[in-house]
């Protein structure tokens, strides 16, 4: 298996508190309103354009199969031209976020999009030094899959979009306003936050608000 030996070499682990403290900084560089200030919702997108990454929408597969895709170094790669239902090379740049275009298509899947470009931008935050110090021949996908680094760059992405501080002030409020039922919190910080249901509700089960 390419790069195996370098795969368990370079394995990193990170505690809840370490990616807590990340989005902190990340989203208090960008604005500290984001994280100090009244619960809205994380502008995910301008964030990611900020650090100087780029944001490309391009259907990544045909199936739909993949949402995102981190690119660290430069090259062409593979996305599907709707227009001539085939797949074409497409010039990528490193630091590039590739985010498929049919997340843009629905409102429906606001959440999915937002949670999509999170987990991108998590990636390049926690990774991009590891893949840079990667052999060539290292199968990057399997790699990610066997060190974790996409539960990694979920938890690091729910921090992000759902700061701590925020969400523990937005839930007490509603609680405050009488507002008890669990279905009806979730959905209501979930609109808010513009998060999927299913992600906000995986967000305050954690930390044991709901």
């Amino acid at each position: 298996m390419p790069g195996s030996m370098e795969m368990r070499q370079e394995k990193i682990f990170y505690s809840e508190a370490a990616f807590e403290g990340i989005a902190r900084q990340v989203l208090c560089e960008y604005d500290e309103k984001l994280y100090f200030g009244v619960p809205q919702a994380v502008p995910v997108e301008e964030i990611i354009e900020h650090r100087g990454v780029l944001l490309e929408y391009q259907y990544i597969r045909k199936d739909g199969r993949v949402l995102g895709k981190t690119i660290f170094e430069d090259g062409l790669d593979a996305v599907w031209d709707m227009e001539e239902q085939e797949y074409i090379l497409f010039p990528v740049k490193a630091g590039t976020i590739l985010i498929d275009a049919s997340l843009c298509e629905d409102e429906s899947k606001l959440g999915r999009l937002r949670f999509t470009c999170a987990h991108e931008l998590a990636h390049w935050l926690l990774h991009k030094d590891l893949f840079d110090r990667l052999p060539e021949d290292t199968d990057v996908e399997l790699m990610t899959e066997k060190c974790g680094l996409e539960v990694q760059a979920n938890m690091l992405a729910s921090s992000l979009l759902m700061p701590l501080s925020q969400i523990k002030k937005c839930y007490y409020r509603l609680f405050t306003d009488g507002i008890r039922e669990r279905l009806e919190i979730i959905e209501k910080m979930a609109a808010l936050f513009q998060a999927s249901c299913q992600a906000m509700r995986i967000r305050l089960e954690k930390h044991r608000l709901v």
